[in-house]
Parts: C-alpha cells; structure tokens; sequence
C-alpha cells in the first residue's frame, strides 16, 4: 500500500498528463519497484489521469460559477450606473478595475450585462407605453367631454379649440391627429354596433308579430270553420225540423207558400221562426216538399190508372159506344171512388189520364198489327205450299206423255 501512494505522489509530481509511452522512460519512474508490473502501472496511471481530470474540470466549473456570481454581485451593486442605454465600453471604463469584472471572460461580461440592460429595456419601453397610453386615454377623454364630436367632425376644424386643454399638451404633435381619427373610428363602431343591435332588435319585434299576425290568423281561421262548422249543423238541424213541420203540416200539393207561411208561423216550436233561415230558405224548402207531394200524387194516380183501366174494362163499351180509354167522363166514373182520385189536382186529372189512355191505345194497335202481321205470313206460306204441289204433278205427266 505504501509503494502505491509512493507511485501516485510521483504521477501527481510528474507532467501526468504527458503520453504513457513518453513519460514512462522518465528517470524518477524507472527506479519505482513497488509496482514492479508494467501493466499495473500503467492502468494505475490512466485511472490517476482520467480522475484528476475530472477534478480539474469540477475546479473550473466552481471558479467559473463564482466569477459568474461576482459579476452579478458587481451588476448588482452598480445599478444605478446601469440603465436601458448603458453599453459595455460605458460599463468598463467605470467597473473594469474590479477583480470581479477581470474574473469573468469578456464574452461572458457582456452577455450578463446586454441581459440586464435588456430587462432595464424592456422596462422602460413598457414604462413608455403606459404612458403613452395614459396620455391617449386622456386625450380621447377631452375629446369625449367636448359633446360637440361626431362621426362626422374633422380634425383640422377641431383641433384649434382643444389646445388650451393640457391633456392636448401631453400627446405628441403626430400622434394627435391619429388619436382623433382612432376616437372617431371608436364612434363609428359603437353607432354600427348599436344599429345592428336595433336592427337585430327590430328585426327580432317583426318576427314576433308575423308571428303574431300568424297566431291571430290561424286562430281566426279556426274559429271561422268551428263557426261554420256550428252554423251547418244549426242550419241541417233547421232544415231537417221546417222539413218536419212541413210533413205534419201540409198536405196539399196544391197548397200556396202565401196561404201556407201563417199556418206554419203558429208552430209552438217555433221552427218557422228559426234565425238560421231567412224567409228564401223556408220559401225554397216549402217548394220542394210540395213537388215531392205532387210527384207522389202522381205516381199514385198512375198507379191507380194502371189498377182500374185494365184491358178488360177498356174494352167495355157504353151504350153510346164510349169506353174507358176514348172518354174522360167514362174513366172518371170508374176512377172516383179511390181516394187517390180526390189526392191528385183536378187539373192534371184529365192530362194524365190521356197520356195513359194514348199510351194504352198504342199498345194495343201495336199488338193488333203484330198479330195481323203473323196471319198474313201464316197465310201465305199455306197458299207457296199448294202451287208447288201443282207444279210438281204436273212436270210428272208431261214426263210420262
């Protein structure tokens, strides 16, 4: 152990960090025996080398690192010689005896100290603009409380009466007019915001009451249908109550809406007094409810005739040789009894009776033609067959002769 610490006082004396080749041949180191092997020695020396290295490097750092602090220290304590427009060669000439200036690489001086002055910049520009903008603030300020500017003043005719005023004083010759342009545009925004927001404001309103308007129509529509919806059934319930009142109240077809229209104002229901039928309606009504009386009548007078006048009582003769279809007073006497005779008006009596009687006799002259016409062809057919028996009896005896 005592030979190792000898042969790394004698590495730590020597220039270790000469080649191993070189400094293995060196005269002091030939005589060291307590390291007898030559591999030992030199793994040994490159251990010792690497590490001091190590150490030395360590050591510049530190040295590096504490002129680095001193140079702050030096900053620090020279701030009021420091400012955002101090340069180095300014710096120097009042810091560059201190030991802790000549510490430091020139490089890294002036690195520091351009970090510093840049903060100090920084500083003071920023300083700078909240003036400038405490100063603009201000000036549009004035501009506002003078009452009398609007979108559309101008500069050159506003200025002369803002010059007394010391917030005109503290903004710069060219930034005033830039300023007032500006606040000029600041108004014009702010009446463009406040005409779009009316605009949206009544644009929204107008929408409010189409739909409104929408509302109140369709509702209005509605109840308009649901009235006419009311009004139809009341009416159809007014109709079909007259209609009733009509039944049971006139039978005659040959009834008059004049001599009728009293009659049926005495209803105790009063369905001819219904305000869902004005006087035409009922009138109308009345109208068709008598043509539905004559219609019957007439169909059952028909249907009398048809019962009554058969084929054998109109073949019935009077001793004045009248029959049923020939003279009316004939029919008539044979019509009477049925109740249905007396129903019909006696003026159509007599027509319809005729058109039957004419429909009648046609028939029968159709009948009587159709049979004469079918004994005709029965007839001839009888004579055809006789002539042929001639002919034939007669070609016969000349064949023979």
């Amino acid at each position: 152990m005592k030979g190792l610490f000898s042969y790394q006082n004698l590495i730590h004396q020597q220039d270790y960090l000469s080649v191993w080749p070189n400094w293995l041949w060196a005269p002091s180191v030939i005589f060291i025996k307590a390291i007898p092997s030559h591999s030992a020695r030199r793994s040994l020396f490159e251990h010792y080398v690497k590490t001091r290295a190590e150490e030395e490097r360590k050591e510049k750092r530190a040295a590096q690192k504490a002129a680095i602090e001193g140079f702050k220290q030096l900053l620090d304590e020279a701030s009021e010689d420091i400012d955002h427009d101090t340069n180095y060669q300014t710096f120097k000439r009042k810091w560059g005896s201190d030991p802790r200036f000549e510490a430091l690489d020139r490089k890294d001086r002036e690195l520091l100290l351009n970090e510093r002055v840049l903060l100090l910049k920084r500083a003071a520009e920023e300083k700078a603009r909240a003036i400038r903008a405490a100063a603009a603030s201000s000036f549009k300020s004035m501009l506002k409380e003078k009452g009398d500017i609007n979108v559309n003043s101008r500069w050159s005719r506003v200025k002369d009466s803002l010059r007394d005023d010391p917030r005109y004083k503290c903004v710069k010759h060219e930034d005033r007019e830039v300023l007032f342009n500006e606040y000029i545009s600041e108004l014009k925004a702010i009446e463009e915001k406040a005409e779009r927001k009316d605009k949206v404001k009544k644009e929204e309103e107008e929408k409010l009451k189409e739909r409104e308007r929408e509302l109140r129509k369709r509702k209005e529509r509605e109840e308009q249908e649901m009235e006419r919806v009311r009004l139809k059934v009341r009416r159809k319930e007014a109709v079909a109550s007259f209609q009733a009142l009509l039944v049971e109240t006139i039978k005659d077809p040959q009834a008059s809406w004049t001599e009728s229209k009293p009659k049926l104002e005495k209803d105790p229901q009063g369905r001819a007094a219904n305000p869902d039928l004005d006087s035409s309606d009922m009138e109308k009504l009345f109208r068709e409810h008598i043509k539905m009386l004559f219609e019957r009548c007439v169909n059952d007078f028909r249907a009398l005739l048809a019962e009554v006048i058969t084929q054998d009582a109109a073949a019935q003769e009077t001793e004045g040789g009248k029959t049923a279809l020939n003279s009316w007073s004939t029919a008539k006497r044979l019509l009477k009894p049925d109740p249905r005779y007396n129903k019909m008006p006696r003026k159509e009596r007599e027509a319809l009776w005729r058109r039957y009687a004419e429909d009648m006799l046609r028939k029968q002259k159709s009948a009587l033609d159709q049979e004469e016409e079918t004994h005709t062809d029965v007839k001839g057919r009888s004579s055809g067959g006789d002539f042929g028996r001639y002919s034939s009896g007669t070609r016969r005896t000349h064949e023979r002769r």
